[in-house]
């Protein structure tokens, strides 16, 4: 349930422009259409004065803002998770409602936290989550103007067209593209002139006023205004002279439909609704005098988003900045990781008694200490497909011709594969490849890796992001764990020629870092295997060892890594859970307002 918790704190901020703009609610619990009623304060988060002390070793006196939660917060979050916690968790209604205004107040209690650690310069701002904010922003703006874009098509007599949003364009490869050996992104690390503050409490000014930190070195331009290739897929630069009119027009409606809609939002201020018209008028302008990609690359820096979406995702990210910084101050002792190993490796010892139990873990992801027998052959492969053409054709032989002749037909279609190498994680089809080609690059080397396991396993997982199209082939420390004689019973789970492939390695005398002599072909296509590992009966791995032979992960970093994770989300509940009773009953800064929300209870 944990998990579950963290994510609806995280995810409250994703649904702040839907309490702003939508007081009915459809085919939710609570649907009423009083915005009167539902922009009523149903809770004050006081101003809190707190000495502190900043980096420099000035003592200042901070004093944070009001915070004002409204009766549309609250009815969004109960419509929008509450019936996971009624049907899923068995809270009662009333128990739940409870619940979700107790969220609000913990969020809202940490984003007063975050401003008092941005202010003691505790915690600050990377380009990196500048750049997920602007990122964010856009995505959001996108899903609009695509939406009006289309619907403008449609009105003129033209095709829509599919504009990719941000999400889609980062969309997963067809295949996996080699990722880079982890580094540690600890943000901590990052160079004080890196670091981005805010200036006089103001610590979102960077959305508005970037230009203030250029001083220092900092380039902060919003992403759109760093790429010239990206300039072109703008709307309104892309496309004949009718898809361009459209552009323009959709986005003349999208600064309206925008404008229509940061009225909505509850706690905007006469003199911010007055930049934004005047924003608003700019952008009218910009359209009509220098076209639609120009207004487009405006209007995410504007007053008017950041209301509508910005300040939405500054708190989020500012809630994901301040967590990995209370994390950060756990730390994980020798002993600590010595105490785990042993568990682990008792209980695996224990449980491992029974082989069947050890049968299932050999398929599966947790890390393996023990090894009770020695009757696994793991191997790791690189699979060329026949085409599914190909496919269709010899299932058809295989109908009507004996298993020889099938074979014989099989074996004779490998010479008709096409292949591709893989070039960020799409095929280069520039370049067509036969298998023999394929086959002669890795045996050539494989040959010169051949020394040390080490070098070889990582010379074949280069291959195999390279030209292998199993999905389960890909990641650095994954193989196939083949039985190496079957038990009465036992069926076999691989591919016949595959398996008994496996097997040749242990049987013919390889080594491990070796490829089998010669390429394998199975109804898939065509395997070309690795002996990756082969442990003996009884064999434990130390705390110094490596999962495998190439040396990506030693045991001791895997057991630290989980003790920080689970002692990391332990150390920010208890840091959550102090922060909240000292704002709620020493400084007593949590006013609610009960009557305004009485009727949201049954």
């Amino acid at each position: 349930m944990k998990k579950v918790l963290c994510l609806i704190i995280g995810l409250m901020f994703s649904i702040m422009t839907l309490c702003a703009c939508n007081s009915t609610y459809e085919n939710s619990w609570l649907k009423h259409n009083y915005p009167r009623d539902y922009a009523q304060t149903i809770m004050t988060i006081q101003p809190v004065t707190e000495n502190v002390r900043k980096d420099s070793g000035q003592d200042v006196t901070f004093t944070t803002e009001a915070i004002d939660i409204y009766k549309s917060q609250l009815v969004s979050y109960i419509n929008t998770y509450g019936s996971t916690y009624v049907n899923n968790y068995g809270m009662s209604y009333n128990d739940m409602v409870d619940y979700m205004l107790e969220q609000l107040i913990l969020t809202n209690l940490v984003l007063v936290s975050a401003d008092i650690m941005f202010e003691t310069r505790e915690i600050f701002w990377t380009k990196e989550d500048i750049d997920t904010i602007q990122h964010s922003v856009y995505d959001s703006i996108d899903e609009y103007y695509n939406d009006i874009y289309n619907d403008v098509l449609d009105r003129m007599g033209l095709d829509p067209v599919i504009v990719p949003d941000a999400a889609e364009q980062q969309a997963e490869t067809t295949y996996p593209v080699k990722p880079e050996e982890a580094e540690d992104d600890n943000r901590f690390l990052i160079p004080e002139n890196e670091r981005i503050y805010g200036n006089n409490a103001k610590h979102d000014d960077w959305y508005l006023d970037p230009e203030s930190y250029l001083k220092d070195g900092i380039d902060i331009k919003w992403y759109i205004e760093n790429d010239d290739e990206y300039w072109y897929s703008l709307p309104g630069n892309f496309g004949n002279e009718q898809m361009r009119a459209a552009a323009n027009a959709a986005m003349k409606e999208l600064v309206t439909t925008l404008s229509d809609n940061v009225k909505n939002v509850i706690g905007i201020t006469e003199e911010e609704l007055a930049d934004i018209d005047k924003e608003i008028s700019d952008l009218r302008t910009m359209i009509k005098e220098d076209g639609a990609a120009y207004a487009y690359r405006s209007l995410g820096k504007t007053l008017l988003c950041k209301k509508l979406f910005g300040d939405s995702l500054i708190s989020s990210q500012k809630m994901t900045i301040l967590q990995e910084c209370i994390e950060g101050r756990v730390t994980v002792s020798d002993e600590e990781i010595i105490d785990k190993y042993n568990k682990l490796l008792g209980d695996q010892i224990m449980k491992y008694s029974d082989s069947s139990q050890y049968d299932s873990a050999v398929s599966g992801d947790d890390m393996i200490l023990y090894h009770p027998n020695d009757n696994y052959v793991f191997v790791k492969h690189i699979l060329i497909p026949f085409s599914d053409a190909q496919k269709e054709y010899l299932t058809a032989y295989k109908e009507i011709a004996t298993e020889e002749e099938y074979i014989r037909e099989r074996n004779n279609e490998v010479n008709n594969i096409v292949a591709y190498a893989h070039v960020d994680g799409e095929d280069d089809k520039t370049h067509p490849l036969t298998v023999d080609e394929i086959w002669s690059e890795v045996r050539m080397i494989m040959s010169r890796a051949s020394a040390n396991a080490y070098d070889a396993e990582r010379a074949f997982d280069d291959l195999i992001y390279k030209y292998s199209t199993d999905p389960g082939s890909f990641g650095y420390e994954k193989s196939y764990a083949v039985k190496y004689q079957l038990a009465e019973g036992d069926s076999e789970t691989y591919m016949e020629e595959f398996a008994n492939t496996a097997r040749a390695f242990r049987d013919d005398g390889y080594k491990v870092g070796e490829i089998f002599n010669e390429y394998v072909v199975t109804d898939y296509g065509v395997h070309i295997m690795y002996y990756a590992a082969d442990h003996r009966s009884g064999e434990k791995l130390t705390l110094n060892s490596y999962k495998t032979p190439g040396r990506y992960t030693a045991v001791k970093d895997v057991i630290r890594d989980e003790l920080l994770e689970t002692k990391a989300q332990n150390e920010f509940d208890v840091w959550q859970n102090e922060r909240i009773q000292y704002y709620r009953n020493v400084k007593k800064i949590i006013t609610k307002y009960d009557k305004t929300f009485a009727d949201l209870y049954q």
